[in-house]
């Protein structure tokens, strides 16, 4: 069984963290937990995996493993993963933080797959679908901390001003929970207005063709962004407009108003829309929220977490290095399948 000590036990409680990355989004998530684990004398460098991230995002100071060989290499005490896989053959403790807030859109029930041995949840709702799991199957655990990606979101200060109302869209990338295809029109033609300005950032899976069109769309008017950029375009917006992606919930956090087109459970917190034609109304609605709007977007926050301190870093951190203290052993299913698939993935083959 592998252990906390794997390759070779901590120095004076000094470990040695693992970021592991597909996505570009996984960035602004993980970099409060880099901050923080830093900060608190432990080492950390990013692995970065597949087509869909790239190298660029990261900062100066920031250590990268050249590859999949040089992070085994670094025989990590702990893996820390915004995704939903990792692989069994990087050593360490594998540790869930999540890529957004509990999402309804998922269903009631969390498709555990056996690839982590700590979960660490925003609130009560995912923790509540995880730790029926955790009992009857035994070999992971889950812990509340709050999510590692509103330290950033909750510490960011916004000191520039702009003259004219931010308008963010941002879009999900499933076609029958995405608006993108069928609003395009709609911000085509209000893009052409300079009464607001468009800010347009799009999930990293969604259609090229489709982030290809409002791409095409920059002018004066409209600027398109890459998801490195999402905790200042958050901050910059006045308003969202988006449909069933987990950001708005980030937005909402922030106490400012939500336009979705066709969300799939409509609440008082945000504006709902079911047709492209309500659009600029509906933007002109919370641009001049109304009291009782606002009252539910207060309330929204502590419904989803009660963790807005912005210190769930320190608390996924104050976890893992007592799991490892006390001498983790990795107990998990060997997952042959999706393990083999991985390698494969990774081109890595070395037992």
């Amino acid at each position: 069984m592998q252990s906390s000590t794997a390759g070779g036990s901590a120095d004076g409680g000094s470990y040695r963290f693992l970021l592991y990355v597909e996505q570009n989004y996984s960035f602004a998530i993980l970099r409060p937990l880099q901050a923080a684990a830093i900060a608190a004398g432990h080492q950390v460098q990013w692995l970065l995996v597949g087509d869909d991230v790239s190298a660029s995002f990261l900062a100066l100071n920031e250590t990268c493993c050249a590859s999949v060989k040089a992070a085994v290499d670094y025989q990590p005490h702990a893996v820390f993963v915004p995704g939903d896989r990792v692989p069994s053959f990087i050593p360490g403790l594998k540790v869930e933080v999540f890529h957004g807030l509990n999402e309804s859109k998922r269903g009631n029930e969390y498709p555990e797959r056996g690839m982590f041995d700590l979960f660490c949840t925003e609130g009560h709702g995912r923790t509540k679908m995880l730790q029926p799991l955790a009992e009857e199957r035994g070999y992971f655990q889950v812990k509340e901390t709050g999510w590692i990606k509103l330290d950033s979101l909750l510490n960011y200060k916004q000191t520039e001003t702009f003259a004219r109302p931010q308008i963010l869209f941002a879009s999900t990338f499933t076609p029958s929970l995405s608006c993108a295809a069928s609003v395009y029109d709609e911000i085509k033609a209000l893009s052409q207005d300079k009464c607001w300005h468009w800010l347009v950032t799009l999930h990293p899976k969604i259609d090229p063709q489709t982030a290809e069109k409002y791409r095409q769309l920059e002018s004066e008017n409209l600027t398109f962004f890459d998801n490195d950029k999402v905790i200042e375009l958050l901050h910059r917006a006045d308003v969202m407009v988006c449909d069933n992606s987990s950001i708005f919930q980030e937005f909402l956090l922030l106490n400012k108003p939500v336009v979705t087109v066709n969300n799939r459970e409509p609440q008082a917190c945000f504006i709902n829309i079911t047709t492209p034609d309500a659009l600029a109304g509906a933007i002109e609605q919370a641009l001049a929220p109304s009291d009782e709007l606002l009252s539910a977007i207060k309330q929204y926050g502590p419904n989803i977490t009660p963790y807005l301190d912005g210190q769930s870093s320190q608390r996924v951190l104050a976890v893992v290095t007592e799991m490892l203290a006390a001498g983790w052993q990795n107990t998990k299913p060997a997952n042959l399948f999706r393990n083999l698939k991985m390698r494969k993935k990774m081109h890595y083959w070395k037992w």
